[in-house]
Protein backbone atom coordinates (compact mmCIF):
# COMPACT_ATOMS: atom_id res chain seq x y z
CA UNK A 1 0.00 0.00 0.00
CA UNK A 2 2.89 2.37 0.64
CA UNK A 3 4.10 2.11 -2.96
CA UNK A 4 0.60 2.93 -4.10
CA UNK A 5 0.46 6.05 -1.92
CA UNK A 6 3.86 7.31 -3.17
CA UNK A 7 2.67 7.43 -6.78
CA UNK A 8 1.41 10.77 -8.09
CA UNK A 9 -2.21 11.38 -9.00
CA UNK A 10 -1.23 11.45 -12.70
CA UNK A 11 0.19 7.95 -12.38
CA UNK A 12 -3.14 6.82 -10.97
CA UNK A 13 -5.01 8.50 -13.83
CA UNK A 14 -2.69 6.89 -16.34
CA UNK A 15 -3.24 3.45 -14.86
CA UNK A 16 -7.00 4.01 -14.71
CA UNK A 17 -7.15 5.14 -18.35
CA UNK A 18 -5.03 2.14 -19.36
CA UNK A 19 -7.37 -0.31 -17.64
CA UNK A 20 -10.45 1.45 -19.06
CA UNK A 21 -8.96 1.17 -22.54
CA UNK A 22 -8.45 -2.56 -22.00
CA UNK A 23 -12.07 -2.92 -20.92
CA UNK A 24 -13.38 -0.98 -23.93
CA UNK A 25 -11.18 -2.91 -26.38
CA UNK A 26 -12.25 -6.25 -24.85
CA UNK A 27 -15.90 -5.16 -25.06
CA UNK A 28 -15.59 -4.08 -28.71
CA UNK A 29 -13.79 -7.28 -29.75
CA UNK A 30 -16.35 -9.42 -27.91
CA UNK A 31 -19.19 -7.44 -29.47
CA UNK A 32 -17.82 -7.98 -32.99
CA UNK A 33 -17.51 -11.72 -32.31
CA UNK A 34 -21.01 -11.94 -30.81
CA UNK A 35 -22.54 -10.04 -33.73
CA UNK A 36 -20.84 -12.40 -36.21
CA UNK A 37 -21.49 -15.73 -34.52
CA UNK A 38 -24.00 -18.10 -36.14
CA UNK A 39 -26.77 -19.67 -34.10
CA UNK A 40 -25.36 -23.08 -35.02
CA UNK A 41 -21.64 -23.09 -34.14
CA UNK A 42 -21.08 -26.34 -36.03
CA UNK A 43 -21.44 -24.41 -39.30
CA UNK A 44 -18.11 -22.67 -38.59
CA UNK A 45 -16.26 -25.97 -38.17
CA UNK A 46 -17.86 -27.31 -41.34
CA UNK A 47 -17.35 -24.05 -43.30
CA UNK A 48 -21.03 -24.21 -44.16
CA UNK A 49 -22.37 -20.68 -44.58
CA UNK A 50 -25.65 -21.59 -46.27
CA UNK A 51 -28.76 -20.44 -44.41
CA UNK A 52 -26.51 -18.46 -42.06
CA UNK A 53 -28.54 -17.30 -39.03
CA UNK A 54 -26.88 -14.99 -36.53
CA UNK A 55 -26.76 -15.97 -32.87
CA UNK A 56 -28.06 -12.54 -31.79
CA UNK A 57 -31.04 -12.91 -34.12
CA UNK A 58 -31.86 -16.19 -32.38
CA UNK A 59 -31.62 -14.48 -28.98
CA UNK A 60 -33.99 -11.72 -30.16
CA UNK A 61 -36.38 -14.40 -31.41
CA UNK A 62 -36.29 -16.24 -28.06
CA UNK A 63 -37.00 -12.98 -26.17
CA UNK A 64 -40.02 -12.29 -28.36
CA UNK A 65 -41.38 -15.82 -28.04
CA UNK A 66 -41.00 -15.94 -24.25
CA UNK A 67 -42.23 -12.42 -23.39
CA UNK A 68 -44.59 -11.29 -26.14
CA UNK A 69 -48.25 -12.43 -26.09
CA UNK A 70 -48.97 -14.89 -28.90
CA UNK A 71 -51.53 -12.68 -30.63
CA UNK A 72 -49.28 -9.61 -30.63
CA UNK A 73 -47.14 -8.65 -33.63
CA UNK A 74 -44.02 -6.48 -33.66
CA UNK A 75 -43.39 -4.10 -36.53
CA UNK A 76 -40.53 -1.73 -37.36
CA UNK A 77 -41.58 1.87 -37.92
CA UNK A 78 -38.09 2.91 -38.95
CA UNK A 79 -35.47 1.48 -41.31
CA UNK A 80 -32.93 1.40 -38.49
CA UNK A 81 -35.14 -0.02 -35.71
CA UNK A 82 -34.17 -3.65 -36.29
CA UNK A 83 -30.48 -2.81 -36.68
CA UNK A 84 -30.46 -0.70 -33.50
CA UNK A 85 -32.05 -3.54 -31.54
CA UNK A 86 -29.51 -5.97 -32.97
CA UNK A 87 -26.67 -3.71 -31.80
CA UNK A 88 -28.21 -3.12 -28.34
CA UNK A 89 -28.77 -6.84 -27.70
CA UNK A 90 -25.23 -7.59 -28.93
CA UNK A 91 -23.85 -4.95 -26.58
CA UNK A 92 -25.62 -6.38 -23.52
CA UNK A 93 -24.57 -9.92 -24.33
CA UNK A 94 -20.98 -8.74 -24.77
CA UNK A 95 -21.16 -6.75 -21.54
CA UNK A 96 -22.28 -9.84 -19.62
CA UNK A 97 -19.51 -11.94 -21.18
CA UNK A 98 -16.90 -9.28 -20.31
CA UNK A 99 -18.09 -8.79 -16.73
CA UNK A 100 -15.43 -11.08 -15.19
CA UNK A 101 -12.66 -9.29 -17.12
CA UNK A 102 -14.11 -5.87 -16.24
CA UNK A 103 -14.33 -6.79 -12.55
CA UNK A 104 -10.74 -8.08 -12.65
CA UNK A 105 -9.45 -4.80 -14.11
CA UNK A 106 -11.34 -2.68 -11.59
CA UNK A 107 -10.20 -4.86 -8.70
CA UNK A 108 -6.58 -4.71 -9.92
CA UNK A 109 -6.76 -0.91 -9.95
CA UNK A 110 -8.29 -0.59 -6.47
CA UNK A 111 -6.58 -3.44 -4.60
CA UNK A 112 -3.14 -1.75 -4.12
CA UNK A 113 -4.86 1.02 -2.11
CA UNK A 114 -6.65 -1.44 0.18
CA UNK A 115 -5.62 -3.54 3.15
CA UNK A 116 -6.06 -7.31 3.01
CA UNK A 117 -9.31 -7.20 4.99
CA UNK A 118 -10.69 -4.44 2.76
CA UNK A 119 -9.81 -6.44 -0.37
CA UNK A 120 -11.82 -9.40 0.89
CA UNK A 121 -14.75 -7.10 1.73
CA UNK A 122 -14.60 -5.55 -1.75
CA UNK A 123 -14.60 -9.00 -3.36
CA UNK A 124 -17.61 -10.08 -1.29
CA UNK A 125 -19.42 -6.85 -2.16
CA UNK A 126 -18.89 -7.43 -5.89
CA UNK A 127 -20.01 -11.06 -5.71
CA UNK A 128 -23.16 -10.26 -3.71
CA UNK A 129 -23.95 -7.30 -5.99
CA UNK A 130 -23.71 -9.51 -9.08
CA UNK A 131 -25.85 -12.19 -7.42
CA UNK A 132 -28.61 -9.76 -6.35
CA UNK A 133 -28.59 -7.96 -9.71
CA UNK A 134 -28.83 -11.28 -11.56
CA UNK A 135 -31.64 -12.37 -9.24
CA UNK A 136 -33.55 -9.17 -10.01
CA UNK A 137 -33.04 -9.56 -13.76
CA UNK A 138 -34.13 -13.22 -13.64
CA UNK A 139 -37.25 -12.34 -11.65
CA UNK A 140 -38.14 -9.57 -14.10
CA UNK A 141 -37.64 -11.88 -17.09
CA UNK A 142 -39.68 -14.76 -15.68
CA UNK A 143 -42.42 -12.90 -13.79
CA UNK A 144 -42.49 -9.11 -14.03
CA UNK A 145 -42.12 -8.49 -17.78
CA UNK A 146 -44.55 -11.28 -18.91
CA UNK A 147 -47.14 -10.04 -16.39
CA UNK A 148 -46.72 -6.45 -17.64
CA UNK A 149 -47.25 -7.39 -21.29
CA UNK A 150 -50.19 -9.63 -20.41
CA UNK A 151 -51.96 -6.81 -18.58
CA UNK A 152 -51.20 -4.27 -21.32
CA UNK A 153 -52.44 -6.69 -23.97
CA UNK A 154 -55.76 -7.11 -22.14
CA UNK A 155 -56.28 -3.36 -22.50
CA UNK A 156 -55.73 -3.73 -26.25
CA UNK A 157 -58.48 -6.36 -26.37
CA UNK A 158 -60.83 -4.10 -24.45
CA UNK A 159 -60.34 -1.26 -26.92
CA UNK A 160 -60.65 -3.57 -29.96
CA UNK A 161 -57.57 -2.35 -31.80
CA UNK A 162 -55.12 -4.42 -33.78
CA UNK A 163 -52.28 -5.74 -31.56
CA UNK A 164 -49.37 -4.24 -33.52
CA UNK A 165 -46.49 -2.86 -31.48
CA UNK A 166 -43.28 -1.06 -32.24
CA UNK A 167 -40.33 -3.44 -31.96
CA UNK A 168 -38.23 -0.59 -30.57
CA UNK A 169 -40.78 0.18 -27.82
CA UNK A 170 -40.98 -3.51 -26.95
CA UNK A 171 -37.24 -3.94 -26.43
CA UNK A 172 -36.90 -0.55 -24.70
CA UNK A 173 -39.52 -1.68 -22.20
CA UNK A 174 -37.89 -5.09 -21.70
CA UNK A 175 -34.45 -3.55 -21.07
CA UNK A 176 -35.88 -0.89 -18.73
CA UNK A 177 -37.67 -3.44 -16.56
CA UNK A 178 -34.77 -5.90 -16.52
CA UNK A 179 -32.21 -3.29 -15.48
CA UNK A 180 -34.63 -1.51 -13.12
CA UNK A 181 -35.49 -4.75 -11.35
CA UNK A 182 -31.81 -5.74 -11.15
CA UNK A 183 -30.84 -2.42 -9.56
CA UNK A 184 -33.80 -2.55 -7.16
CA UNK A 185 -32.62 -5.90 -5.84
CA UNK A 186 -29.16 -4.48 -5.06
CA UNK A 187 -30.55 -1.70 -2.84
CA UNK A 188 -30.43 -3.85 0.36
CA UNK A 189 -26.70 -4.28 -0.26
CA UNK A 190 -26.33 -0.48 -0.22
CA UNK A 191 -28.20 -0.39 3.10
CA UNK A 192 -25.96 -3.14 4.45
CA UNK A 193 -22.85 -1.14 3.51
CA UNK A 194 -24.18 2.07 5.07
CA UNK A 195 -24.90 0.24 8.34
CA UNK A 196 -21.52 -1.51 8.41
CA UNK A 197 -19.65 1.81 7.99
CA UNK A 198 -21.91 3.41 10.65
CA UNK A 199 -23.58 6.01 8.42
CA UNK A 200 -27.03 4.76 9.44
CA UNK A 201 -28.26 2.50 12.24
CA UNK A 202 -30.70 -0.39 12.36
CA UNK A 203 -33.26 1.63 14.32
CA UNK A 204 -33.43 4.13 11.44
CA UNK A 205 -34.20 1.33 8.98
CA UNK A 206 -36.98 0.07 11.23
CA UNK A 207 -38.52 3.51 11.83
CA UNK A 208 -38.36 4.45 8.14
CA UNK A 209 -40.13 1.30 6.91
CA UNK A 210 -43.33 3.12 5.90
CA UNK A 211 -41.51 6.01 4.23
CA UNK A 212 -39.27 3.67 2.24
CA UNK A 213 -42.24 1.55 1.17
CA UNK A 214 -44.17 4.62 -0.02
CA UNK A 215 -41.12 5.98 -1.84
CA UNK A 216 -40.53 2.60 -3.41
CA UNK A 217 -44.15 2.41 -4.60
CA UNK A 218 -43.84 5.85 -6.22
CA UNK A 219 -40.60 4.90 -8.01
CA UNK A 220 -42.03 1.61 -9.29
CA UNK A 221 -45.13 3.43 -10.51
CA UNK A 222 -42.88 5.43 -12.83
CA UNK A 223 -40.73 2.46 -13.86
CA UNK A 224 -43.63 0.16 -14.73
CA UNK A 225 -45.81 1.24 -17.69
CA UNK A 226 -48.68 -0.97 -16.55
CA UNK A 227 -51.55 1.40 -15.51
CA UNK A 228 -52.83 -1.18 -13.03
CA UNK A 229 -51.04 -1.82 -9.71
CA UNK A 230 -50.17 -5.40 -10.70
CA UNK A 231 -46.65 -4.73 -12.00
CA UNK A 232 -45.99 -2.31 -9.17
CA UNK A 233 -46.96 -4.94 -6.60
CA UNK A 234 -44.88 -7.61 -8.35
CA UNK A 235 -41.82 -5.36 -8.11
CA UNK A 236 -42.45 -3.86 -4.66
CA UNK A 237 -43.42 -6.92 -2.58
CA UNK A 238 -40.28 -9.05 -3.28
CA UNK A 239 -38.09 -6.01 -2.66
CA UNK A 240 -39.81 -5.33 0.67
CA UNK A 241 -39.29 -8.96 1.72
CA UNK A 242 -35.58 -8.63 0.93
CA UNK A 243 -35.54 -5.33 2.86
CA UNK A 244 -36.93 -7.05 5.96
CA UNK A 245 -34.44 -9.90 5.59
CA UNK A 246 -31.66 -7.31 5.37
CA UNK A 247 -32.78 -5.78 8.68
CA UNK A 248 -32.81 -9.23 10.33
CA UNK A 249 -29.33 -10.07 9.02
CA UNK A 250 -27.94 -6.67 10.02
CA UNK A 251 -29.48 -6.97 13.49
CA UNK A 252 -27.69 -10.28 13.95
CA UNK A 253 -24.37 -8.89 12.66
CA UNK A 254 -24.44 -5.65 14.65
CA UNK A 255 -25.05 -7.54 17.90
CA UNK A 256 -21.57 -9.02 17.54
CA UNK A 257 -20.08 -5.73 16.40
CA UNK A 258 -18.77 -3.46 19.19
CA UNK A 259 -20.44 -0.06 19.51
CA UNK A 260 -18.09 2.57 17.97
CA UNK A 261 -19.24 5.24 20.45
CA UNK A 262 -18.49 3.01 23.43
CA UNK A 263 -15.14 2.08 21.90
CA UNK A 264 -14.28 5.74 21.38
CA UNK A 265 -15.24 6.49 25.01
CA UNK A 266 -13.13 3.62 26.30
CA UNK A 267 -10.13 4.71 24.25
CA UNK A 268 -10.47 8.28 25.50
CA UNK A 269 -10.69 7.04 29.08
CA UNK A 270 -7.58 4.90 28.61
CA UNK A 271 -5.67 7.85 27.21
CA UNK A 272 -6.70 10.01 30.18
CA UNK A 273 -5.63 7.29 32.60
CA UNK A 274 -2.26 6.99 30.84
CA UNK A 275 -1.75 10.76 31.07
CA UNK A 276 -2.65 10.79 34.78
CA UNK A 277 -0.32 7.87 35.47
CA UNK A 278 2.53 9.68 33.72
CA UNK A 279 1.83 12.88 35.70
CA UNK A 280 1.76 10.94 39.00
CA UNK A 281 4.96 9.09 38.15
CA UNK A 282 6.73 12.42 37.50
Amino acid sequence: MSDYEERSIWDHFEELSSRLRRIVIALLVTMIIVMSLPSDLSKIAEFDFSNYTFFVSKVIEVIQESLLPEEATLIAFNWLDSFNIYVIVSFFLSFIICLPYTATQIYAFLSPALYEKERKSLLKFVLVFVFLFSLGVLYAYLVLVPATFTVLYKFVNQTRVMPFYSVKDFFDLVILELIGSGLFYTFPLILYTLVIIDLIIIDDLRSLRKHIFIGLAIITAFLTPDPTPISMILMTVPFYIIYELTIIILSHITKKKPDPIINAGLQSSLKLLEKESKVNSE
